[in-house]
């Protein structure tokens, strides 16, 4: 992967038919800190050109390209010539389901195009500049994931630093629930988990941050990928084994409660919680009031630190902890934010925390068919 020196800009490829959007993205990216446009291409052909010539440190792409799909420009750079790729596409509708698709295959974050009402240009020159962010985070970390998928990793998860005296011992109760937390790079490890997890049948909770018109297609992509009925969560919606739910994607948290025995989802309008709107801190901490010591919390890639301290309520709550480790993140944020508190009981590679959650259970892991 191309890397810049300390001192130098972050360079910056735009692949986007529109003259207009090449213009903007150009004028935005140039007026961010720390980043410049090194180039534009107007079609995918143009654009893995380009990548040869210039070697970006980040692409910004357009789906919707004259001729040959965008998707196919972002598995071809993805398996061959490796970089953060950032989705710059139109909002919800049809095109929701290639961003889903384009994020599944690695590209780890999306930018909404502004569609004069809802997606203002203010907003949208909001969201590439922290979109530009958190890609230049995750230049390093992609690169050591990309060089860990080559070897053979041990099964033995790191454990993390030892909680402090006021947490619960390691000990669990029988697990009624799995609840996840991710943000960026967080839906291919969300459905990576959740795959490897589905032979368990036990209810799943997630919180993934991603805008109104995408979770629902995110819901229905996870069911498809690991037979469960996943589906985006509904206020009022009873948790039953085999089934998932994926909180909205805002103006609501989402909460679990427990009533007589049952577990029910609550959409909860309120302000921002650790910078995001569902916030993970809120799902976990209301797990932590509903099942103590019966659930099972896994805070995925990110950055931030959202869902570090409802992690932490919940390790002190009794429930069993898990983080990805660092050096499987898209960016290590959330993890590592969870870890130096104390929340992680244990920090897992990605592909084997459904193994551990199974093993916690009692259970054998799923055997992998791909």
């Amino acid at each position: 992967m191309s890397m810049t020196s300390s001192a130098g800009p972050v360079k910056v490829l735009v692949v986007d038919d529109s003259v207009l959007m090449q213009k903007l993205m150009t004028q935005i990216i140039n007026s961010t800190p720390g980043f410049q446009v090194m180039g534009v291409a107007g079609s995918a052909e143009e654009g893995w050109d380009a990548i040869q010539d210039l070697r970006p440190d980040i692409l910004t792409l357009d789906l919707e390209l004259p001729g040959r799909h965008g998707l196919k420009l972002l598995a071809r750079v993805l398996k061959q010539d490796p970089l953060p790729v950032l989705i710059v596409s139109a909002f919800g509708g049809p095109g929701a389901d290639n961003t889903i698709q384009a994020l599944e295959l690695g590209a780890i974050d999306f930018i909404e195009k502004p569609d004069g009402s809802t997606h203002t240009l203010e907003g949208f020159m909001k969201h590439v500049a922290a979109a530009l962010q958190r890609a230049s985070a995750s230049r390093r970390m992609l690169a050591a994931a990309k060089g860990l998928a080559a070897q053979q990793r041990p099964a033995v998860a790191a454990p993390a630093r030892p909680a402090v005296a006021s947490h619960a011992p390691a000990s669990h109760g029988k697990v009624s629930l799995i609840a996840i937390g991710a943000s960026t790079g967080g839906v291919p490890a969300v459905q990576t988990v959740m795959r490897d997890a589905a032979h368990l049948r036990l209810p799943i909770a997630v919180v993934q941050h991603m805008p109104a018109g995408y979770t629902a297609k995110f819901a229905a992509r996870l069911s498809a990928a690991t037979g469960l009925d996943v589906r985006e969560a509904a206020d009022g919606d009873r948790l039953r084994p085999g089934m998932a739910v994926v909180a909205p994607g805002g103006p609501k948290h989402l909460e679990i409660e427990e009533r007589r025995g049952e577990l029910i989802c609550h959409l909860k309008d309120a302000p921002l919680v650790s910078g995001h709107c569902p916030s993970v801190d809120v799902m976990f901490h209301s797990v932590a009031r509903a099942l103590g010591a019966q659930a099972i919390g896994v805070l995925l890639t990110g950055m931030g630190r959202d869902g570090a301290d409802g992690l932490l309520a919940m390790r002190k709550a009794g429930a069993a902890t898990l983080i990805q480790s660092g050096e499987t993140c898209v960016v290590n944020g959330m993890p590592k934010a969870a870890f130096e508190l104390g929340a992680a009981e244990r920090v897992v590679p990605l592909d084997q925390i459904g193994g551990a959650v199974a093993g916690l259970l009692g259970e054998r892991p799923q055997q992998r068919t791909a």
